[in-house]
């Protein structure tokens, strides 16, 4: 099974007066969508990005988009954005009173369903929705705020989720938002992730950069020396 590489910008690493020009950016070297952080301030301590904002990605494009829910009762909170048919739609398992529940109902609205799980989530709920589930959003830092290191555990994490993916041949995406640096995308990828929410501590940042590193920041991900390992590991190899 080939998994392609898949680069979703995180929009709230955008600077206002900058997101229209990011979002032609991202149209022109062809991301795969464009990462949209929800937080009530009670999940996480933050609080961003609204509606109304969500409504505006949209007019300005028809790159999907990638919506994060970092909230108590997400649920709530899928009718109040009324998602466009194609976006991909995740939340965490313990913030929901029916995970499995808001999965297919995400499903039923012709979205992708998928869960994100912080560091400290056992990854073993994954089994108990894999026939619903589109795509894993793995943290690797603390979920709420930029700027985290990677947790140290991250990379371990992914190879179990990965292993886990191959024993129970579930065909889903695993992208991992959180400190993607070149460095440690590598790593990531090498576990097993095909993936990357990226942001200012990766391609976000400025405009001119993300476009003149886009492809490159790609093709060394796609020239990690573990290419034949995880294929022999995992069952399937990465290509963009």
């Amino acid at each position: 099974m080939n998994k392609q590489i898949k680069i979703s910008p995180s929009i709230m690493c955008c600077k206002l007066w900058e997101v229209r020009d990011f979002v032609q950016a991202f149209e022109e070297t062809g991301v795969d969508s464009v990462h949209f952080d929800v937080m009530d301030g009670h999940y996480v301590d933050n609080i961003m990005l609204g509606t109304s904002f969500y409504k505006d990605i949209k007019e300005l494009t028809h790159i999907p988009v990638n919506i994060h829910l970092m909230c108590m009762e997400p649920e709530r909170y899928l009718d109040y954005f009324s998602p466009a048919e194609g976006d991909r739609v995740s939340f965490h398992p313990e913030s929901c009173n029916q995970p499995y529940k808001l999965l297919q109902r995400i499903r039923e609205n012709g979205l992708k369903a998928g869960l994100a799980l912080s560091p400290g989530t056992p990854i073993e709920i994954l089994v108990e929705v894999r026939k619903i589930l589109d795509f894993i959003l793995v943290m690797a830092v603390n979920p709420g705020f930029g700027g985290q290191k990677m947790v140290p555990d991250h990379i371990d994490k992914l190879e179990r989720i990965s292993e886990l993916i191959k024993r129970f041949e579930m065909d889903v995406d695993v992208f991992v938002d959180g400190n993607t640096t070149l460095q440690n995308t590598k790593k990531m990828y090498a576990a097993g992730a095909n993936g990357f929410i990226v942001g200012t501590s990766s391609l976000l940042k400025n405009v001119d950069y993300f476009k003149e590193q886009y492809s490159g920041y790609i093709a060394n991900i796609i020239n990690t020396p573990n290419n034949t390992l995880l294929e022999k590991k995992y069952g399937w190899n990465n290509s963009h």
